[in-house]
């Protein structure tokens, strides 16, 4: 569909040598760019060809397809998972043998070098100089080759991931593309994206843990030899509580999933009522119903931050533990050492230490994660593997299509018996025994009340409705337009051709036929304007053109258009149908369903649909004089209503007879792209980062690397956070978050979808404002904000001290270790030095006993060494725990703070807002931006103050040793920052082109399921999936990149702490009165300082990049609000007003933007007490911003008064709430019927029902579950459209404001619900003051006075028969628009209205009959039957049945 796709830049990788890939020297190009300029999309690289979404997707697909055939050969099921290990399982085999390596060879080697150099120190016999510098190499050596087995590790299983990742989206969207309806109703859109975005993201992290499944338990035995071997049976002691973490940590593992799930659910519930509010917001701000939404939000956030505080609480205890637990597990395995009466030495205290520090974080950490991570993992194949194994359309297919184009005069459709429903789960057939045939040339007209299956015959055409019995025969090229219109993002010309050549003359023909040239010239770059989400810059009728326009473009023989015409104007229906349908489509095969009865006669047949059944076919003459009564037929069948969602076609067909779906997972036209956004979390384990070596806590964190700490990158944002799978079916429904992500910065996606919320009167080419983007780093202020917002100073001043205490503790353990080691090693010198026997036995590990050896000055005895350390270890471990605790409770508390400031601006913020700011940017601030408060920046910021408080510490303890190390740690400090700030400036900007380019992934995927059957139909799958490849493409570029520079980044620091840890350890060398236990302390500390600066620096960055996501809430809840809701005491105005209801206008104009020009110009009129007023004109003439003064949903300058009384002097809610409205489109919330009706609880049962009653839907209530408790789906889709604009009527009923206003409300129902509306409106607010703003004329045509605008002014207001008088009236023109028939219909409603206003007595009116019947015989058979149907409700008996005679 892109037609303009650009050629990337050469990925230099493909040229690089061997040791520039090793080093990643080649990404130096791009972070030099970075460094100068911020990068743009332009800048990425072409996919690498071993990662292009087609080649992964067609290679996965062939494992998948063999795998399948293998398994139905053997009889058995086929496995996902396996056709995964097919395909990149010996890649990963060969890749985990570095991590081995490492974990084996290295993290061993390196303790044992240090212990062999300590006792070097210590001045055992045996050492020489030499073996203290070969022991010296060995330290050093092991930090250079960590960074040849670490990063290319990391690289390795991180891409291996990715490769998974691609192949699997590619075969998600290739199966969505071919899934039968059937199947597309046991989903929904929201778990396809969850699928893209959640499922398939666990390959980017648990791949890169599971190979620890077998190297954990190896290096546990190896370790446990070593230190058998140096502490004896001691060791057990120490090791038996290691072995018991890691039970601890799976049952927190299984907590945490646990908590998770619920974390999952409550946000579901909250995002779910964020997305109804602010798609609804302007609803709920014209029925002032923003005091029980805020409850209601703060109620499910509320729940929510229940279960996270006490996944926090979990989490605090559990870092706590991970901070403390190397040095119980050191204190226990010592303590048992010394007290069977050994000898504590330096060596013993350094290597026993470094070795349980490297066990401890694979056997606590990465293990039970492998176990966690590889089951979600298996979780998700599973969910991925059951949606591969769905039914996809070709095999339900019945209908006969030619495989040779035929000749235009020989293309026809016959369908003969049709038989066909969408679910065997229903009883009734959702088409029976239907035949028709039409040739070339012909039109037949589909008619028929809502539900009686009309979209449905139209779908088993297009081969998307299975058919049971019968045969459809399509001889010829098929188009089709949708009921709903489908308009993805992209230029006007790109929707128009879908991928089609460009033909201009053919091209400006359908421009003119389908009515849009006025229309182009209004838009700022005419059909290369382009249409943001889901054409949110073109208005209802705007859409449908462009619709019927793909259509009519496309080269086809036969056309399948369903009710093209209602969502447009009178007059330019009646241009569609003239010129396009029956003249520019005259020689093809047309399918034409619509509830436009005028349209009826020229057509060939007329096919009348009721139920399923054909209730009769045949031409237009014969149908009437055969005594088919139309009027009745769409008169009927209200209670019989059926909702068929997706443009009427893919849902089940009710068997209860209030037309109320079954509330299952059908797949409704209600779900938009993102409906119900749910934040799912990956819990997180945080660990002593200080006591790892190197940058080992990388992977502790490198869970994050699609979203919650994103290893190495300095600034992810974590777009996405991801959730946890879900263990059955049923949890499924969970349209999600990433969707809300999807509306990330500047992104235009070729299909990008978010909910339409722009006024209708805007100016055309409004775009929305860009999503704030910051730059630079976050202000101290907003760190500041954050936490007074958890708790103010005293918790602040209480949990600084709180931190200094501990980390002085975790200091000292470490000091106090090796003062008693030096201590011991004195006492050893001074008794045994001339004993070189004793020495020497000491030397070999056997035990010696100093019981009674004196001890040295300045040194305490091991009774008290003991306890000191029992004391150190168990304050540690006590306040270690108090102070995360107290952390977590701060971040929490703080977060709810936010979240609630931040929704109470939002809702009280101008409607103006949401026209330009899109559902997903202001809902990405509900749930991405909340989520990263909640889940992940507590987390990030703990990591960063506890290494930054153990920086300070080592620092410390190191300078008490050896002052000189200070400054190559001041100069790797500079090096540091210095590296830092040149690698940031591209890795941000990388990461946002990540979350950028992956936005348009998920709105194709929702964008083309929107669309699925108009891309079936128009056979334009291929398109599209190329479509989804080259969007995939782009993103694998962007997260290629944000790989490659990550590792180049630590690969620098590691480098880096290389040389450093070199400097620290040869300087030693130089000293010759060195201790062992200062020697053992000194180098461990330079080694664990090393790679927790390194972690500390990626920390530092994440933590600022999470805190955006403060200052973006922060940002919301400083929005200006529109004027005070309550009106001030003094200006309040009299009880029972307005009592009247009389509106003036007084030089009212109306602007949204200040730079462009008003769409309301100087609008003078008064409209007097109890008056129904109708309002018409084209669309853009400006409506509904009339009705948007009238609310101050934007403040218009001039005065309006009601009674008198000028509406800017009060409060919003007294404004609002004094006048009832019934929106164009109807807007339910999920939740009961009565809180639809009745959110402030103000009416009694008997009250509510009588509103039900007299809008005829009681019977249907009652029939649902519960009555007035009976549950709304989500926007209300168990009840059909009609039936909502009912409910919206109830509404209006119960509040009987003396000021009631109609936005065009029967718009999209049938003539019989219109007709229904209209007469409870003439009677139960017969003495209110009533604006209707109407398409169908005879709306308004009864109506006391008709306002006519045109571009922004008041044209014409009179009474209707006062204006069709002057042939050149604007209103005699839209009249004479909708065909000589119905203008005649249109002129005797406003004559006989006019006389009955006028008190003109019964004679008079039947004498203006009785003159004008000769007209109306002439004319009857062209008389319009929808209005037909209009005249029998307006005219009394006698004249009813003058009408009938005469027709």
């Amino acid at each position: 569909m892109d037609q303009t796709r650009k050629i990337r830049l050469p990925n230099p990788r493909d040229t690089a040598g061997c040791l520039s890939k090793m080093i990643f020297w080649w990404i130096l190009p791009l972070m030099r760019l970075g460094n100068k300029r911020s990068l743009e999309v332009s800048d990425l690289y072409h996919v690498q060809e071993q990662d292009a979404s087609q080649g992964l997707g067609n290679k996965l697909q062939k494992n998948w397809d063999e795998e399948v055939e293998w398994s139905r050969a053997k009889g058995k099921k086929a496995s996902y998972v396996k056709a995964l290990i097919r395909c990149f399982g010996w890649e990963y085999a060969c890749v985990g043998t570095l991590a081995a390596f490492e974990e084996c060879v290295l993290r061993i080697g390196q303790p044992l070098c240090l212990g062999n150099l300590i006792r070097y120190f210590s001045g055992e016999e045996g050492y020489t100089n030499m073996d203290g510098w070969l022991y010296s190499t060995g330290l050093v050596m092991g930090s250079l080759l960590y960074i040849f087995s670490h990063h290319p590790f990391f690289w390795g299983t991180q891409h291996i991931g990715m490769q998974i990742r691609i192949g699997s989206c590619a075969m998600i969207y290739r199966k969505a593309l071919r899934l039968s309806k059937v199947a597309m109703g046991k989903t929904t859109v929201g778990q396809m994206v969850n699928l893209l975005s959640n499922d398939v993201n666990r390959f980017d992290t648990s791949i890169i843990f599971l190979h620890y499944l077998w190297i954990g338990p190896l290096q546990t035995m190896i370790v446990l030899g070593i230190l058998w071997t140096e502490l004896g049976p001691s060791c057990l002691a120490g090791i038996m509580l290691l072995i018991l973490f890691v039970p601890l940590q799976s049952w927190m593992g299984k907590v945490f999933s646990r908590l998770r799930l619920a974390t999952a659910h409550r946000t579901d519930e909250r995002v779910r009522i964020m997305n109804e509010i602010i798609n609804a917001m302007r609803v709920i701000k014209m029925y002032t119903w923003e005091k029980p939404f805020t409850a209601l939000i703060e109620e499910a956030r509320k729940h929510e931050i229940d279960v996270i505080m006490r996944t926090n609480y979990y989490r605090a205890v559990n870092m706590s533990l991970f901070f403390t637990s190397s040095k119980v597990i050191v204190f226990l395995a010592l303590l048992t050492y010394i007290l069977t009466g050994n000898v504590l030495t330096a060596e013993k205290v350094f290597v026993t230490s470094s070795l349980i520090n490297n066990v401890r974080l694979v056997m606590t950490l990465f293990f039970p994660f492998g176990i966690a991570m590889g089951s979600e993992t298996l979780i998700s194949c599973k969910r991925l593997q059951e949606f591969l194994e769905m039914e996809e359309r070709e095999d339900t297919n019945r209908v006969q299509r030619s495989n040779l184009r035929p000749k235009q005069k020989d293309c026809g459709l016959v369908v003969a018996g049709l038989t066909a429903k969408w679910s065997d789960a229903t009883e009734e057939d959702t088409l029976s025994d239907i035949s028709c045939s039409v040739k070339a040339g012909e039109l037949l007209a589909v008619i028929g009340p809502v539900g009686s299956g009309k979209g449905s015959l139209l779908n088993a055409i297009l081969g998307e409705l299975p058919a049971k019995r019968g045969s459809i025969s399509v001889r010829g090229k098929l188009a089709y337009a949708s009921q709903e219109p489908w308009v993805f993002s992209g230029t006007v010309r790109q929707n128009i051709l879908f991928g089609q050549p460009y033909d201009e003359k053919r091209y400006n023909e359908v421009i003119k036929v389908c009515a849009l040239e006025q229309d182009l010239e209004q838009l700022p770059q005419r059909d290369m304007t382009t249409v943001g989400e889901r054409g949110v810059s073109l208005s209802g009728g705007q859409k449908a053109r462009v619709n019927l326009a793909r259509a009519v473009y496309y080269d086809a023989d036969i056309y399948l258009l369903d009710d093209p015409l209602s969502a447009v104007d009178a007059h330019v229906g009646r241009h569609l149908f003239d010129n396009c349908i029956m003249k520019h489509l005259k020689h093809k095969v047309r399918v034409l369903v619509t509830h436009q009865l005028q349209y009826l006669k020229p057509a060939s047949q007329i096919l009348i649909l009721r139920e399923g059944h054909t209730e009769a076919i045949g031409g237009y003459h014969q149908l009437v004089n055969s005594g088919v009564d139309f009027a009745s037929l769409l008169s009927e069948g209200l209670e019989d209503e059926k909702v068929s969602p997706l443009s009427r076609a893919s849902s089940i067909r009710s068997t209860k007879r209030n037309g109320v779906i079954p509330n299952g997972r059908i797949f409704q036209d209600g779900e938009k792209f993102g409906s119900s956004c749910s934040l799912q979390r990956k819990g997180q384990i945080h660990t002593d980062s200080s006591a790892s070596l190197h940058d080992s806590v990388e992977a502790e964190n490198i869970l994050s690397i699609s979203g919650v700490h994103i290893a190495g990158s300095s600034l992810s944002v974590s777009d996405s956070a991801h959730g946890t799978p879900f263990k059955n079916a049923k949890k499924h429904q969970r349209s999600e978050k990433r969707l809300n992500n999807i509306q990330e910065e500047k992104s235009q996606p070729l299909l990008k979808d978010t909910d339409d919320s722009v006024d209708k009167d805007e100016p055309e080419g409004r775009g929305s404002e860009a999503e704030m983007r910051s730059e630079g780093s976050v202000k101290g202020a907003i760190y500041l904000e954050y936490f007074l917002a958890g708790g103010g100073w005293i918790l602040l001043i209480i949990l600084f001290l709180a931190n200094v205490i501990t980390q002085v503790l975790f200091s000292g353990t470490d000091y106090w270790l090796s003062y008693w080691a030096n201590g011991e090693q004195i006492r050893a010198q001074m008794i045994l030095e001339p004993n070189d026997k004793v020495m020497d036995l000491l030397g070999n590990g056997s035990s010696f006993s100093y019981v009674n050896a004196p001890v040295p000055e300045g040194y305490l005895d091991t009774t008290t060494n003991v306890y000191v350390y029992s004391g150190l270890t168990a304050g540690l471990f006590v306040l270690s725990l108090c102070r995360t605790v107290l952390f977590f409770v701060i971040c929490m508390t703080s977060s709810r703070t936010l979240h609630n400031r931040m929704f109470k601006a939002i809702i009280h913020v101008p409607i103006k807002f949401f026209d330009t700011h899109p559902v997903g940017q202001v809902l990405n601030r509900f749930t991405k931006d909340i989520g990263q408060i909640d889940d992940f920046l507590p987390g990030t910021m703990w990591d960063f103050i506890e290494i930054l408080l153990n920086f300070l510490g080592i620092i410390v303890v190191i300078s008490s040793i050896n002052i000189w190390i200070i400054l190559p740690t001041m100069g790797l400090g500079i090096i540091f920052v210095f590296l830092r700030r040149f690698y940031l400036s591209t890795a941000r900007d990388v990461k946002r082109l990540e979350g950028i380019t992956r936005s348009p992934v998920f709105s194709h995927l929702s964008a083309s399921l929107q669309g699925l059957t108009t891309i079936r139909a128009f056979e334009a799958q291929q398109i599209f999936m190329d479509d989804f490849d080259n969007h995939q493409d782009l993103h694998s570029s962007a997260w290629f990149l944000f790989l490659c520079t990550t590792r180049w980044f630590g690969i620098c620091l590691d480098w880096i702490s290389c040389i450093y840890i070199a400097v620290v350890t040869y300087s030693f060398m130089g000293m010759t009165n060195a201790l062992g236990g200062d020697i053992g302390l000194a180098i461990s500390s330079a080694m664990m300082l090393s790679g927790m600066f390194q972690w500390g620096v990626r920390q530092s960055a994440e933590v600022e990049n999470q805190m955006t996501s403060v200052e973006r809430v922060v940002e919301y809840s400083r929005l200006e609000p529109e004027a005070a809701l309550e009106t001030e005491k003094d200006k309040t105005p009299k009880e029972g007003w307005p009592e009247h209801g009389i509106i003036t206008f007084e030089d009212v104009s109306l602007q949204y933007n200040e730079n462009e020009p008003p769409v309301l110009k100087n609008l003078n009129f008064c409209i007097r007490s109890s008056e129904k007023i109708g309002i018409v004109g084209r669309t853009g003439a400006g409506k509904s911003s009339m009705l948007t003064s009238l609310f101050r949903l934007t403040e218009p300058s001039g005065v309006i008064r009601i009674d008198s009384v000028d509406i800017k002097e009060l409060g919003l809610h007294d404004v609002r709430g004094n006048i009832s409205i019934i929106p164009q489109d109807p807007t339910l919330f999920s939740g009961t019927m009565r809180k639809n009706l009745d959110p402030f609880s103000q009416y009694n049962d008997e009250q509510l029902w009588r509103s039900l009653e007299e809008v005829q839907l009681k019977e249907s209530v009652s029939d649902l579950e519960g009555g007035l408790e009976a549950r709304m789906a989500e926007g209300g889709s168990n009840l059909s459209v009609g039936q909502r604009q009912l409910v919206c009527l109830a509404r209006a009923i119960l509040r009987h404001n003396k000021i009631l206003v109609l936005d065009e409300a029967t718009a999209n129902v049938d003539p019989r619900t219109d007709a229904l509306i209209q007469q409870t409106i003439r009677t139960k607010f017969k003495d209110c003051t009533v604006l209707t703003i109407a398409h169908r004329l005879h709306t308004i045509m009864d109506s006391d006075r008709v306002m006519v605008l045109q571009a922004g002014r008041v044209e014409e207001f009179d009474e209707p028969h006062v204006l069709l008088k002057n042939e050149k009236s604007l209103l005699m023109s839209l009249v004479q628009q909708t065909g000589k028939a119905a203008t005649e219909q249109l002129y005797q409603i406003a004559e006989k209205a006019y006389l009955a206003r006028h008190k003109r007595d019964t004679v008079s009116v039947e004498a203006a009959e009785t003159e004008r019947a000769p007209d109306r015989e002439r004319g009857s058979d062209n008389i319009s039957l929808e209005n037909i149907d209009l005249q029998t409700e307006n005219r009394d008996e006698n004249t009813r049945q003058t009408t009938t005679k005469n027709s």
